[in-house]
Parts: structure tokens; C-alpha cells; sequence
């Protein structure tokens, strides 16, 4: 595997159209990556990415992610990133497999958490924004439940490939396709563009169902403001709901259906966050930043902040 130091990964990065920073500031010449990376672009808008490599270093960095739905699962390993607020972990476990499904409406960041050490064989696929608009567009009857879905925005749908797609990945990432470049884009493609159909067909049937009522739905935002602004942090999930006017099964059921993610670990990672901006822009002491986030020991807090971002929060200071 070639190994990347942070000015060759930025370099890299830079190429395909992204710029990645690190939180911490770190030497253009410090290893931060090894592995390969391909990326098959076609049908100008559908972009297939493969990779498999290895952290080198802990921290968090940060990208932009363009408009349009991202696809991406891992064949093995494991992957650590936030789109937006919404924190993802992806496992290469095909019992579990969570995967990231989502459509961005417009341009937003991307964060990857790394860890030393931490390996990830991963496919994804990109659906740029113009060109969903394209097919939305020449079809404007069979895809206006696509186009519910894609209002949307940073909402991380259920998604599963189906097994032979998963196969397929994984002699992709193997290079077990043959051993004649043209056979291999072409299987390349093939795949890209059976991947695209098998997840075009998951947002039309997702946006065939009976969306939320308007109530619950109300109730979802008012809470999602709530948690950001810390006014729900003293509050149970019975509580909110009670609050709110409705019962803690529909708020849980509505908020998981609007943000991809359990009350609890949506409100876990919102308190860890403002502690870690504490760390950084206020230099509060790790005790400080552990009653910020919400909890009674250093060591708890610790161990949950290194799970969430790679490095513990003394390190981070």
C-alpha cells in the first residue's frame, strides 16, 4: 500500500475536486494513510469509489461533501465520519452493515474521525445533483416519490445492498475482476450502475410510505431545536414527550424516521461536541468539558470522547 503524508493526501484530495484539513495542526510531511484509492467517474454525475487503507494517525478531519445522494458502505473494517451533525459508524459486517444513504440538497461538511491503526475497505458511490435533476426531470410522474425523498436534506436513510452487489464489492476491492483493464471498467461500471438503480429504488419505495403526521412531525422539530439549544438536557424522553404533546414510542419512531439516529445518541454526540469546542476554543480543563458533556467522571468521559473522536481529551488540549 503507498503511504500518505498529510501534504500528499491534501494534494490528493485537492485533485478530485475536496480539500481535507485536520483539527490539529499537523506536519505536511507526518504519515497519515496508507492504502489506494480508484475513482471511476461516468454518465457525467455517477462517480463510483473504491478504497482500502489504514489510519496512521488519530484526530479528525474535515471535507466538503457536493450536492447530491452519497452511497457508501464498508466490506471490512471499520469507518468513522459525520455529515453534518449526523455522526455515522460503519462496520463491514454484513449481519449489522449500517450504511450511509443520504441526499444533500446543497454542499455540506464531511468529517472523518481516525484512529491509529484503524483499517477500511470501503465502497461508495456519488449522484451529483444536476444529474438527479436530469432523470427527475425526464421522468417527472415515476419519480415524484424520488423527489419527496430528495427534499430532504443530510437525513440517513435505511439501506442494505443486496447480496450479489456485495459480492461483487468485494472482488472489485480484491481485484479479482480480471486482469484486462477494459474488463475491468467495464465490470467497474456495471457495477456502478446497478448500485445506483438498487439505491434510486430504495428512496422511491421509502418515499412511498405514509410520511409522518403533521403534528408528530412538528414535534420532531421543536424537539431536534430543544436538544441543540440544551433546553432537553435535564429532560427525559418521557418528559419531552409529554411536553410536546405526544408519547415517547411516536417521538422516538418520528425522530429516528427524520434523523437517521436514536434521541439519546443524537443528544450524546450534540453535548460531546459543544465539550470538544470547549477543549478547543476556550481551553477548559478535561473536568469542565466531562460537566459539559454530561457526565459525573473523567474517566467516562474520557473513554466516550476518545470513541467519538480518536483521542482523549487531555491529548486534544
Amino acid at each position: 500500500m503507498q503511504v500518505f503524508t498529510c501534504a500528499e493526501l491534501m494534494t490528493a484530495a485537492h485533485a478530485l475536486g475536496g480539500q481535507v484539513d485536520f483539527d490539529a495542526g499537523m506536519a505536511d510531511a507526518t504519515p497519515v494513510l496508507a492504502g489506494w484509492q480508484q475513482v471511476h467517474a461516468l454518465d457525467d454525475g455517477v462517480s463510483l469509489y473504491l478504497s482500502r487503507s489504514r489510519d496512521m494517525v488519530g484526530g479528525c478531519s474535515h471535507n466538503r461533501l457536493a450536492a447530491g445522494i452519497t452511497a457508501g458502505f464498508l466490506v471490512d473494517g471499520e469507518a468513522d465520519v459525520a455529515i453534518g451533525t449526523h455522526r455515522l459508524r460503519l462496520e463491514g459486517n454484513h449481519r449489522r452493515m449500517p450504511t450511509m444513504l443520504v441526499h444533500l440538497r446543497e454542499e455540506d461538511s464531511f468529517q472523518r474521525h481516525w484512529q491509529a491503526g484503524r483499517q477500511e475497505g470501503k465502497v461508495s458511490l456519488h449522484l451529483s445533483g444536476d444529474w438527479l435533476q436530469r432523470q427527475l426531470q425526464a421522468d417527472s410522474r415515476g419519480s415524484a416519490r424520488l423527489a419527496r425523498v430528495c427534499s430532504g436534506h443530510a437525513d440517513n436513510h435505511a439501506w442494505r445492498p443486496p447480496a450479489p452487489l456485495l459480492q461483487r464489492a468485494t472482488q472489485l476491492l480484491e481485484n479479482k475482476t480480471g486482469s484486462l483493464p477494459l474488463l475491468r471498467r467495464l465490470q467497474q461500471e456495471s457495477f456502478a450502475l446497478e448500485l445506483a438503480a438498487d439505491v434510486l429504488q430504495t428512496l422511491a419505495s421509502e418515499g412511498s410510505e405514509k410520511p409522518l403526521g403533521s403534528h408528530l412531525q412538528r414535534c420532531v422539530t421543536r424537539l431536534q431545536q430543544w436538544l441543540q439549544s440544551g433546553e432537553a438536557d435535564t429532560l427525559s424522553i418521557a418528559q419531552m414527550a409529554r411536553q410536546l404533546g405526544t408519547n415517547a414510542v411516536d417521538l422516538q419512531r418520528g425522530f429516528q424516521h427524520c434523523h437517521g439516529q436514536s434521541i439519546a445518541n443524537y443528544q450524546r454526540e450534540l453535548r460531546l461536541e459543544r465539550a470538544r469546542q470547549a477543549l478547543l476554543r476556550r481551553r477548559v480543563p478535561v473536568d469542565v468539558a466531562a460537566t459539559i458533556a454530561g457526565y459525573a467522571h473523567t474517566s467516562s468521559f474520557s473513554a466516550a470522547f476518545k470513541r467519538q473522536y480518536g483521542t482523549s481529551p487531555s491529548q486534544l488540549k
